[in-house]
């Protein structure tokens, strides 16, 4: 299990989150929505131990998560452009096994491309490639920052089966923070909604549905729309 219990997050005078207390199961995911400066990429990096000045405690498995393995990928690729698409997966692989590389690289259509550079490859390829970075090391915890922002929509919903191909592969816990509600509805098992100033939780929501199949299907819309009737200023911040 994935214990966040952060009791102070500060930005000079400013608080940013305060008494904040998150489990997510074991290969649990979800999916964060909160409005824009709630601090969803603080607590993201507060959670990957990039940022340790807070007070509180993030805990896998009863263990300071800095001993677990963690997996990320960002809003863009941020491939190393003087290496090769192989050689940027290698870079961070902790086997060096040159064959799940190659196979995941396979995995995701990029066959081709394995000696190519990021400049060579569109945007929807870079993101492939970050991809398979993200799930190289089999990680136990996978933090997702808006991954499939600024592609068209066929192209990241592709990335969004190939991703889900990867999660049912290696099954990590996984924080994903979006602005698409309907992207949260159709990829995670619980959305967690907050609101800012400081950051709390004002819905937790549990998603019984499994679209991992049909990203296109009609229900999820159904529901991104009932959620909303019951709660017009959910994306907001308010339940009230």
């Amino acid at each position: 299990m994935l214990d966040i219990n952060i009791s102070s997050k500060k930005y000079q005078d400013n608080k940013i989150i305060e008494n904040l207390k998150l489990e997510v199961n074991e290969s649990e995911f979800i999916s964060i929505i909160g409005p824009s400066g709630c601090g969803k990429t603080t607590l993201l990096n507060i959670i990957s131990n990039t940022d340790n000045d807070f007070l509180g405690s993030i805990l896998f498995d009863e263990r300071n998560i800095v001993d677990s393995n963690i997996g990320v990928m960002f809003q863009d690729s941020r491939l190393i452009p003087w290496l090769t698409i192989f050689e940027n997966i290698m870079l961070v692989s902790n086997t060096k096994d040159e064959e799940l590389i190659l196979q995941s690289l396979v995995e995701v259509g990029l066959e081709n491309y394995i000696d190519s550079y990021a400049k060579e490859l569109s945007g929807g390829m870079q993101r492939r490639a970050a991809l398979v970075r993200a799930f190289i090391n089999k990680p136990d915890v996978l933090l997702l920052d808006e991954p499939f922002i600024s592609l068209d929509y066929p192209t990241a919903q592709a990335l969004r089966s190939d991703f889900l191909k990867f999660y049912k592969k290696y099954k990590p816990t996984v924080i994903f923070i979006t602005h698409d509600f309907k992207e949260a509805v159709s990829l995670s098992n619980r959305i967690i909604f907050l609101d800012s100033k400081p950051m709390k939780i004002v819905l937790d929501y549990e998603n019984k549905n499994d679209f991992s199949s049909n990203l296109e299907d009609l229900e999820i819309e159904k529901i991104k729309e009932n959620i909303l009737a019951k709660y017009p200023g959910i994306l907001s911040g308010s339940i009230s």
